[in-house]
């Protein structure tokens, strides 16, 4: 009996404890789960779900609505009530006068026990505007707060994106480094054999050229592993993920001149020119960006708080209900045995303070303006970026054919120079000419591919419509 006793918590414990396991399993590697390589999609889920700054700006959000309630609270009355016991004990000496005419002094002591319940309600019937523009300022800063996690969110979704690309960029850097090692390491052996006294048909000088060229590829290797190392680290601080080593992407497919962007605007595909697009980029994004909205919000606030603080310079009138009923606790609770009904009106004016209410309405004005000028600068910014990545996006598109193109003629100019070293009727520099210009292809075909999509992905955040990035991006 006291064994199932034992195991009964035991048993309880054990889906926690697995829970917990699988849950570190996840935190350290993301796509652990079967699912097979992790897909942009998949790297933007886990960023809402873990992302600290996401819950930074919704911990913002939710103390703007508690400031919120806290003002509208100041509509509606206070209704206070109060309980006040208080027992005291009085002691001292009483002098008693004996029939012999002798006067004894004997201990006295009395207690005093009393109770009282009040109630009291109060009620601001006016206060010269400045309860309704301190609840108007408090509905502009909850709207600011909802755009600002908005923003966040977007922001989070393009930084994961960017972060994706590129640590898929590195890891194809990778395999062109790979690759260029072997090349070198092939075209050594060869050199080292042809070289030899037994062969004799290449210079031994030779040898030295195309060690150095494998020595630098083999450095150009180790470069690229560390680069993507720290891409993949950096695209696990854009997930909010801890962890080492690196992730299992899925790959995205190379895209062709029929591959649309990601963000839709009505007029606009790849192949409208850009005189016509980017007008209508521009608009499309100062329509629909989060962070403009929330500047525009933060300059009505500061119309909201330039109002308050001439408030302050005018005669202030504020008007008061007040209500208090005093009850008998100890005796009869129903009885009333004291109350008060009152209307206090209360008119200020600041005759003489030094110049500061003026001072704060003149520091008010100066800081709407500075926000005013800052939402402009904020469009300016935007039509900056959107027009870049519209630019990058199309440069992109069109590049990747000329670097497939330069990328299939290198080949066949390697193979042909390798060819022709093997029959002896090549040299060692042109060997070594043409594995450098078919590495360069190789880079300028990867940067060409991922410039594509990383171009595209800024668009869309550009744009205002991050939410879509990740939809169709990846195999």
């Amino acid at each position: 009996m006291s064994l199932r006793v034992a195991l009964v918590p035991l048993l309880a414990i054990l889906p926690i404890v697995a829970a917990q396991a699988q849950e570190a399993a996840l935190e350290a590697n993301p796509q652990s789960s079967g699912a097979g390589p992790m897909t942009l999609s998949a790297a933007i889920t886990t960023a809402l779900n873990r992302q600290p700054q996401l819950v930074a700006a919704a911990a913002s959000k939710e103390s703007a609505a508690q400031r919120l309630k806290q003002t509208k609270a100041s509509y509606l009355p206070t209704v206070t009530p109060s309980y006040n016991f208080q027992n005291q004990y009085t002691f001292g000496k009483v002098q008693v006068f004996q029939g012999n005419g002798v006067v004894t002094e004997l201990p006295s002591g009395k207690t005093v026990t009393t109770r009282q319940e009040q109630i009291s309600l109060s009620y601001r019937v006016f206060d010269s505007g400045r309860r309704d523009l301190n609840a108007k300022q408090a509905k502009q800063s909850l709207t600011a707060s909802e755009l600002g996690e908005q923003n966040t969110r977007q922001s989070v979704i393009g930084n994961v994106a960017d972060a994706y690309f590129n640590a898929l960029r590195t890891d194809a850097l990778v395999r062109v480094s790979q690759a260029q090692v072997d090349r070198a390491k092939t075209t050594l052996d060869q050199i080292r054999f042809q070289a030899s006294d037994a062969v004799g048909t290449t210079p031994k000088k030779d040898v030295f050229q195309a060690e150095a060229d494998y020595l630098n590829a083999t450095v150009n290797l180790l470069q690229a592993q560390n680069n993507a190392e720290i891409a993949h680290t950096q695209l696990r601080n854009a997930m909010g993920i801890s962890g080492t080593g690196k992730l299992a992407l899925a790959e995205v497919p190379p895209p062709t001149l029929a591959t649309p962007m990601t963000a839709t605007v009505p007029g606009v595909t790849l192949d409208t020119p850009s005189p016509q697009a980017i007008p209508k980029l521009i608009t499309e994004a100062q329509a629909n960006r989060p962070d403009i909205q929330q500047s525009e919000v933060n300059a009505a606030a500061g119309e909201t708080t330039v109002k308050l603080a001439q408030l302050n310079t005018r005669p202030n009138l504020n008007v008061d209900l007040s209500a208090g009923y005093q009850l008998d606790a100890a005796n009869d609770p129903t009885r009333q045995i004291g109350n008060n009904r009152a209307v206090v009106a209360n008119l200020t004016y600041p005759l003489y303070d030094g110049g500061a209410s003026r001072a704060n309405v003149h520091a008010s004005e100066a800081s709407q303006r500075s926000t005013v000028a800052q939402l402009e600068n904020q469009k300016q910014t935007v039509a900056l970026e959107v027009e870049q990545s519209w630019r990058n996006l199309g440069q992109a598109r069109v590049s990747i054919a000329a670097t497939e193109s330069a990328l299939a003629a290198a080949r066949k100019n390697y193979e042909a120079a390798s060819e022709a070293l093997k029959l002896g009727a090549g040299s060692t520099v042109e060997v070594i000419t043409a594995q450098t210009a078919l590495v360069q292809a190789e880079i300028n075909n990867v940067q060409a591919l991922y410039n594509f999509y990383t171009a595209d992905a800024r668009l869309t955040r550009s744009l205002g419509q991050a939410d879509r990035i990740g939809r169709a991006a990846t195999k």
